[in-house]
């Protein structure tokens, strides 16, 4: 499946439009194996029928933000003669057919075309001959239109393990391709290309050995091998950049009151060849440079938070750079010791203490068997009682469900027949006249008062109204156990009388 991609920009070019899809253009492009056509009108009044070019499929629009796409999955452009469009189609390394607008009175477009196609990058025609060019043209014969443009290479060494090498700092429009090569070795070609927005922008080559960057380097960047462009470092000794410290740690030392500063270096160079710079971030003018991977900072304060970073770079005895690292990741100290430290020393913590407590638990559930309750749920009696106050009212009884039988036995019954009992008490006319006394007085109790008697007869007469008055009758009666305790008064009283 082959492509043409026509387009007009933003002016108007109706007469290309309708000239290429003409029916003699349209065959042109079939009988050289063309089978989809997008067009770009711009401005222009003429827009054609997606089937009216039988045999071709064809899209249409005006505008897009970008016809770079358009230009970069096509096999064929065709374009006005705008310098914009011509140099966006060469850049894109795409066959490029320009049709000059002839009813233009000045038109400067003209000697572009007559340039461009001297120099074999492009074929110009008109719209009265485009339908002839398509069938003659020959694309074969066109050169890739490289632009006099320095690319700019440039190349570091990072870590003394691979160089990076990178050219055309703008956005590119075209692949290139790279090859390179130091003094006494053999040339290569690049073997892992850096992308950017779809096109080669750089080139990551490994190094064999670090002492190569004290030789001399040559680079190639070309286009398709046409165009070449070449540039010679005289060594990359000062290019090196190496990867930035790792592991930071802080270990306080209590018996001299130190604190002591760790790190690893991930660079293949000699420990010697290594220097590396500290600083506090709190107090960035406190920087200093150390060789190792340790350093030792005394006189710290108690009360006063302290952020270390650690860079690298080469040292002087060993060719030196002009790069540092970047700084490593922080590592921080507090007035109590090292954070890091307390953080782990918390973390250990709290695992022995989920240790500890798990066993004890399983110590709990399986040998004490006994289950602990912390808040017991206190029971909400609104909801038991609901039908009590809506369904029956407040009545218990109908709520309980009583039975009927349950319910008679415990209602009151007055059908019971009364019984009256009198009592016999002794005659006084026998016994000898009592002495006035409080005894006698109280021997005397025995006959009714007048008021006893006014007593008894109402409530003879209550008797007859409420059978319940019998029972208070009864009460104001003397008991047997009364008259047997005024008898031996009687007779004290008689012993007195005879003494």
């Amino acid at each position: 499946m082959k492509t043409v991609f026509v387009t007009v920009g933003t002016t108007s070019f109706d007469d290309l439009i309708a000239t290429v899809t003409s029916h003699e253009s349209v065959k042109a492009l079939i009988d050289r194996g063309y089978t989809d056509m997008v067009l770009q009108v711009g401005r222009g009044s003429v827009e054609p029928d997606p089937d009216g070019c039988p045999g071709l499929t064809l899209q249409v629009f005006r505008f897009k933000d970008s016809i770079a796409e358009d230009m970069r999955h096509s096999d064929l452009v065709i374009s006005h003669a705008g310098a914009g469009s011509c140099l966006e189609a060469l850049g894109a390394n795409k066959p490029l057919l320009v049709v000059v607008n002839d009813k233009l009175m000045d038109n400067h477009q003209l000697e572009l075309a007559k340039q461009l196609q001297a120099d074999s990058h492009l074929i110009y025609c008109t719209c009265s001959t485009l339908p002839q060019t398509l069938r003659d043209m020959d694309l074969s014969t066109l050169t890739t239109y490289a632009p006099a443009v320095d690319l700019s290479v440039q190349c570091q060494i990072i870590n003394a393990e691979y160089v990076d090498c990178f050219w055309h700092p703008n956005t590119s429009t075209m692949n290139y391709t790279f090859s390179s090569i130091f003094v006494d070795d053999q040339q290569q070609d690049c073997p892992q290309y850096i992308i950017k927005h779809n096109y080669t922008v750089g080139c990551r080559t490994p190094l064999k050995d670090h002492k190569l960057r004290f030789k001399k380097f040559y680079t190639n960047v070309s286009t398709d091998g046409k165009h070449t462009i070449s540039k010679t470092f005289d060594s990359l000794q000062k290019k090196v950049q190496l990867n930035p410290p790792y592991n930071l740690s802080l270990m306080w030392n209590e018996q001299d009151n130190t604190l002591s500063l760790h790190w690893n270096s991930s660079s293949p160079l000699q420990t010697s060849c290594v220097v590396h710079m500290v600083r506090n971030q709190k107090d960035t003018s406190q920087s200093l440079t150390v060789t190792g991977t340790s350093y030792n900072l005394s006189q710290v304060s108690q009360n006063k938070p302290y952020v270390f970073e650690v860079r690298s770079t080469v040292a002087d005895n060993c060719g030196g750079s002009d790069f540092w690292s970047n700084w490593s990741d922080p590592v921080e100290w507090g007035s109590t010791g090292n954070i890091s430290r307390q953080v782990w020393g918390q973390g250990l913590y709290g695992i022995l203490l989920v240790l500890l407590l798990f066993p004890l638990c399983l110590l709990l559930c399986y040998c004490e068997r006994k289950k602990i309750i912390l808040l017991p749920v206190v029971p909400d009696p609104s909801k038991n009682l609901q039908d009590l106050f809506h369904k029956h009212d407040g009545n218990v009884e109908s709520w309980v469900h009583i039975s009927r039988e349950l319910k008679e036995a415990f209602e009151p019954d007055y059908t019971e027949t009364l019984c009256d009992v009198c009592e016999v008490t002794p005659s006084c006319d026998a016994c000898p006249t009592p002495v006035a006394s409080p005894t006698s007085q109280t021997d005397n109790c025995d006959e009714p008062s007048v008021e006893e008697e006014l007593a008894d007869e109402t409530s003879a007469e209550e008797e007859h109204v409420d059978q319940s008055s019998t029972e208070e009758k009864r009460a104001d009666e003397p008991s047997a156990e009364e008259e047997h305790i005024d008898e031996p008064s009687t007779e004290e009283s008689a012993e007195q009388q005879s003494s």
